[in-house]
């Protein structure tokens, strides 16, 4: 069995564990970039669903930044979880993700009991359901488009955190991707929505490749990794065409579909070569601030987005709007990153760190 296998000590160790990969910075700010775009050039605040058509037949690719985000993420999460019990593991991803978002949902509370978002003021019983992440999990609505990827990520750690209790090793690693892969296969076959709502068959393709991508990177290519960002690649093609992309309707069904792969394929193409070591000299420090302001970029620039838009486009005209309104969504990301980020990451780390240790304090102060 893979699971009773030598453990990873057995195999060799081609690269340091935890190496800080400044590339993926870079992907990561140019994958919530690419959404930015996306959203700026769809968005009805414009007043008109046509404000750029020439630009938005670029832009509109930028809706797959987030299946870079999550290829990242299955990158990322597993090198991040390697050596570390569940516990610790948690508390490091509860600690990244919560302060920034509860800053987010905040403000998009306030904004809409000022009366400055219209479409949809929330409910106290919305806000609260936001704050906790787990509102689709209550089938209660976003406050936010964008917050409906946090919950695939939530799910997609909480597998990681089971796995991370059990232990981590290659070979374990090899039987969970392929049992991931497997049970894709059959929660759509006989149609199990509990099932599907634990393999998140949405992003999986992407964690699955980033997964494996990470083992590529760690221990050298052999085989079973590269099958893994096979069948990911596949899988991914497969559910991206049947999606009916927008590209088809705008450039036709020949050339659309090649679109679509082709930047599907690009995305992968991208990955790999990070995995196999291309951009390991990429090493400028100022990439980690880049990327530290991702996280922020993603969550605010929808609700600074729009309600700038709304109010400049006429006075100041589209072409001018754009740039400015991008430029306010970077400087309310770097804010919210030195503002919030900063002073409260580590402190929630710090006390979800004691949190998981009490049994521990306790015992000693009994004694």
């Amino acid at each position: 069995m893979l699971a009773s296998a030598p453990q990873i000590a057995e195999l060799p160790v081609v690269r340091a564990a935890r190496q800080r990969l400044r590339v993926l910075d870079l992907l990561r700010f140019c994958a919530a970039f690419a959404v930015v775009l996306f959203h700026y050039g769809q968005t009805r605040a414009w007043g008109s669903p046509n404000a750029f058509p020439t630009l938005s037949s670029v832009t509109m690719f930028g809706v797959y930044g987030v299946r870079l985000f999550f290829m990242i993420s299955g990158f990322v999460i597993l090198m991040s979880a390697w050596g570390r019990g569940a516990g610790d593991f948690a508390a490091s991803r509860i600690a990244r993700l919560y302060p920034a978002y509860w800053a987010s949902v905040l403000l998009l509370g306030g904004l809409a009991v000022a009366g400055l978002i219209t479409d949809h003021r929330p409910t106290l019983s919305e806000l609260l359901a936001n704050l906790t992440m787990l509102q689709h999990g209550l089938r209660v609505r976003d406050l936010s488009i964008v917050y409906w990827t946090l919950w695939q990520e939530l799910v997609f750690y909480a597998l990681v955190s089971v796995f991370a209790a059990i232990g981590i090793t290659y070979r374990r690693c090899l039987a969970f991707l392929g049992g991931w892969l497997m049970l894709l296969a059959i929660a759509e076959r006989v149609n199990a929505d509990l099932l599907q709502a634990f393999l998140v068959p949405f992003s999986a393709p992407f964690f699955i490749a980033g997964m494996a991508l990470y083992l590529v990177h760690r221990f050298g290519g052999s085989l079973f990794p590269w099958l893994f960002v096979a069948a990911g690649w596949a899988i991914a093609l497969v559910q991206v065409l049947g999606e009916n992309p927008p590209a088809l309707a705008r450039f036709g069904q020949a050339l659309g579909s090649a679109l679509v792969v082709g930047v599907i394929s690009f995305i992968f193409l991208v990955m790999i070569l990070v995995a196999l070591g291309t951009f390991d000299g990429l090493d400028w420090r100022w990439l980690t601030t880049l990327g530290a302001l991702t996280y922020p970029l993603y969550l605010f620039h929808h609700h600074v987005g729009f309600v700038l838009i709304e109010r400049l486009h006429t006075p100041l005209g589209n072409w001018v709007t754009l740039p400015v309104v991008i430029v306010a969504a970077l400087a309310v990301s770097y804010a919210v990153y030195r503002l919030v980020e900063v002073p409260l990451q580590p402190r929630l780390r710090s006390a979800l760190s004691r949190s998981l240790r009490a049994d521990e304090t306790g015992a000693e102060q009994a004694a």
